[in-house]
This record gives structure tokens, sequence and C-alpha cells, in this order.
């Protein structure tokens, strides 16, 4: 194989494994761009890493906020709310605006992450681009 097509062949898998969601296992590993920010590829990895434990936002959750279905996120009524980060309750413990009881996962959310999350809502809080 010549060094060209080998370079391609890298490039192409690199490309591959980063724009695979399943290869993404810690927060860090999630980088939002600074617009069209994609609710699959940016805010859901982002959520479920972050807040989406069974114990605390997944599915079983106990204080009636999920946060790893977006549905469950748009329609709890001031948790997002599209193109309002400032009133969005999301925004505010993420930015720490608003006091939340646990902080588990806190050292894993960059200022990348805020700004990400801030401009998601800011554009609508869409599930897609």
């Amino acid at each position: 194989m010549n060094k060209f097509v080998f370079g391609i062949f890298i490039i192409v898998i690199g490309f591959t494994l980063t724009a695979c969601p399943d290869s993404i296992s810690s927060p860090k590993d999630i980088i939002f761009p600074e617009t069209n920010i994609n609710y699959t590829s940016q805010v859901e990895p982002f959520l479920n890493l972050t807040c989406a434990f069974s114990s605390c936002h997944g599915n079983t959750s106990t204080n009636g906020i999920i946060l790893n279905d977006y549905f469950q996120i748009i329609s709890k009524p001031g948790l997002v709310i599209p193109g309002d980060p400032d009133g969005s309750l999301l925004n505010q413990i993420i930015e720490e605006r608003k006091p939340h009881f646990t902080y588990y996962e806190r050292s894993n959310i960059t200022e990348n992450h805020i700004r990400g999350m801030r401009q998601w809502v800011l554009e609508g809080a869409k599930l897609s681009k």
C-alpha cells in the first residue's frame, strides 16, 4: 500500500472512530462546535455521561427529571426553554447559577460543554439539525 492510500485509510478510520457515539466514554471526549449544536452528537452524550444516571436523572429517576430522553427534557416545564438559556433550569444548573444537590460529575464539565449547552438552547433546543 503506498503512503497516500495509507494516509487516506488512517484519516477515514480516525474519522469513523471519532464520529461514532459509542466511542465516547468520558464527558471530556465530547467537544461542542461553536454553532449548529447537534442533540444526538453532543447534547445527548454529554447528558448521558454527566447527569442521566439511573439514580439521578436517568429512566428510573426518583425526582421526576429525566435527562436521557429528548422528549422528557423538552416537555418538563421550565427545564429547557428553547431560545432562552437564562430562563432554562438546565442551563442555570450547568452554569452554577442555581444550586444543585449533587455535583458528582461536575469535574468533567468543561467550559466548552457549558457554552455548547447554552448555544444548543439559543438555537432552539432542536432534536437534530
